[in-house]
């Protein structure tokens, strides 16, 4: 398992590891996206990471977990293809904000190290004890 993961969305989303995806689906734009996850986390943006280079993540924080948003588009208005969250180990409920935003964009969570999907029922004690 690395650090880093990818939240995608493919057609058929039975995937089992990046190999076989061929195409991904676009997701909601990232205003839409903040729209849609305001109600079940009203501290989304809770601040902007500042990266050296000038790139601004959105971060979702609380005390049980805090997560950067690398959502990959010039715009707000762009569909998403993907978002990357660097690790996204941080506070005791950090896997939770994940496996909903799964739930909410019909989409998986892809482990960057090893190229693999998550199974939401077969993960590793270290990823559920974050649900």
């Amino acid at each position: 398992m690395s650090w880093d993961v990818y939240l995608m969305k493919t057609a058929s989303n039975r995937e089992k590891d990046l190999e076989e995806v061929m195409e991904v689906v676009p997701m909601p734009c990232w205003r839409e996206l903040k729209t849609m996850l305001h109600g079940r986390f009203p501290d989304l943006i809770s601040g902007y990471a500042h990266l050296d280079e000038g790139i601004w993540f959105p971060v979702l924080s609380s005390p049980d977990y805090a997560l950067e948003f690398n959502l990959a588009v010039e715009r707000e208005d762009e569909p998403l293809r993907g978002i990357l969250f660097s690790r996204p180990g941080c506070g005791e409920r950090w896997a939770y904000p994940l496996k909903f935003l799964c739930e909410l964009l019909d989409a998986r969570i892809m482990d960057c190290g090893e190229g693999v999907f998550w199974d939401w029922e077969n993960l590793p004690e270290w990823i559920a004890g974050g649900l």
